[in-house]
């Protein structure tokens, strides 16, 4: 029989499952996504139904012969990170990303790492877009669909501010023509984003557009419920 001892783990979703237990998806740095069922959770005053909850660093155990494990321990590792408003709907749209993009029992320490500070940032002052915009960079990148976003595509040579490229989502930039083609974007909006500089309005635009465009893909035609929450 597996067992998986006291890993750092994050729930991402959590579900009912039969008449006392819940169906927890969770993210680790060594297995990646895992489902698991914490039974009887459900029933009365579980002192661990309040641990299924996003947002809360986590150390949990975990056995079982099949993919689907029996969650056997879970206790906290730290404070839940208090996000409210659209960081809260933040947090629940990087949730939903892992949920829907990432493969079961798939390794991924530096995107858990990333995941980590990225909450810690949504709890603290730091730029919404900024964090989104860097946390979808590192997903992407992980998932082996990341693009050079400081050299074009064609010859491998730096971005120029003054120049327009258009995004192949399977080789990155290419060098267009001239300004005011559809889905035109200046180098000196993509060199900004390369080195995650937010601060225009335009630059936030474009690297949301690009980020949608990358991530499709992978997402399908399903929308993200989480991104409901921001309109």
């Amino acid at each position: 029989m597996h067992r998986i001892e006291l890993q750092p783990a994050f729930v991402v979703h959590a579900r009912p499952y039969r008449d006392t237990s819940f169906l927890v998806d969770c993210f680790t740095p060594d297995h990646g996504r895992v489902c698991a069922v914490a039974r009887g959770v459900r029933r009365g005053k579980n002192n661990q139904r309040s641990l299924l909850n996003p947002f809360i660093p986590l150390l949990i155990s975990l056995q079982g012969k099949s993919s689907l494990k029996l969650l056997t321990g879970i206790e906290t590792s730290g404070h839940r990170l208090d996000l409210v408003g659209t960081r809260l709907f933040s947090g629940l749209y990087l949730n939903e990303l892992l949920l829907r993009v990432l493969s079961e029992w798939d390794s991924c320490p530096d995107l858990f790492r990333h995941y980590t500070e990225a909450l810690g940032e949504l709890a603290c002052e730091v730029d919404v877009e900024l964090v989104l915009r860097r946390f979808e960079k590192h997903l992407l990148h992980e998932l082996g669909y990341g693009i050079d976003w400081r050299c074009d595509a064609d010859t491998g040579q730096l971005l120029k501010p003054d120049a327009w490229y258009r995004l192949d989502t399977q080789s990155g930039f290419i060098p267009v023509g001239a300004a005011g083609l559809a889905n035109a974007y200046s180098g000196a909006c993509l060199m900004d984003i390369a080195s995650d500089q937010y601060a225009l309005p335009d630059t936030k635009r474009v690297a949301k557009h690009i980020s949608r465009a990358l991530l499709r893909p992978l997402l399908g035609e399903q929308p993200l419920k989480s991104r409901q929450l921001f309109l």
